[in-house]
């Protein structure tokens, strides 16, 4: 199984790039999708106005791959891409493949960014969803998404507010946590992912 990380030109892809070769993925960083990957990953580095324009630019390419069935997981950032807008350093477009905006977290009593392990809590089970129920992961962040179509949420975590953690609807899915620096629950997602793919 081929793995595409696509480096927008900013921040380390080592850790999700060591990640997923772990669980047995075969994995290229490059700038573009190639065409022949099983899975491309949008990593969660960068601010959501920065990475909208370069993803967003290159949308069509992304659109074919993705009705061609290749696979999709955005960690963090990279998830937040895939719905249709975001705030972070103004009002910018998304991909739009999950309908929804980001937006900062809306709470008063709590520390912005919310950087640390935190709870996973899956609401809807399927294959990705396996040994990751009630188990801490890593997040850092200050903005998450709000989506209008519940349907897509497979997990939460609760921070203030109840937000998404793993989101999913057909050949896509994405995380608010980083699954790369969440140890053993963060590999069994990765996992998990492998195994999605071969389904």
């Amino acid at each position: 199984m081929r793995a595409v990380i696509i480096d927008y030109g900013v921040g380390n892809l080592f850790s999700i790039y060591s990640g997923l070769r772990r669980v047995g993925f075969e994995v290229e960083i490059s700038k573009e999708p190639k065409g022949s990957e099983d899975l491309i990953v949008f990593p969660g580095v960068g601010s959501f106005s920065a990475v909208s324009k370069y993803l967003v630019a290159r949308k069509e390419k992304f659109e074919v791959l993705r009705s061609n069935g290749t696979g999709f997981l955005g960690i963090c950032l990279g998830m937040q891409i895939m719905f249709e807008e975001g705030t972070e350093g103004g009002l910018n477009k998304g991909l739009g493949w999950l309908k929804g905006r980001v937006d900062k977290i809306n709470h008063p009593r709590v520390k912005i960014p919310h950087i640390g392990w935190d709870k996973v809590n899956v609401i809807k089970y399927n294959e990705l969803s396996e040994g990751i129920d009630d188990q801490y992961v890593y997040y850092a962040h200050s903005y998450v998404a709000y989506p209008t179509d519940k349907s897509v949420i497979l997990s939460t975590t609760s921070y203030g507010i109840d937000y998404p953690a793993v989101v999913n609807i057909g050949n896509i899915v994405g995380t608010q946590f980083h699954p790369e620096k969440s140890s053993l629950v963060g590999r069994k997602f990765l996992t998990n992912v492998y195994r999605w793919l071969r389904k």
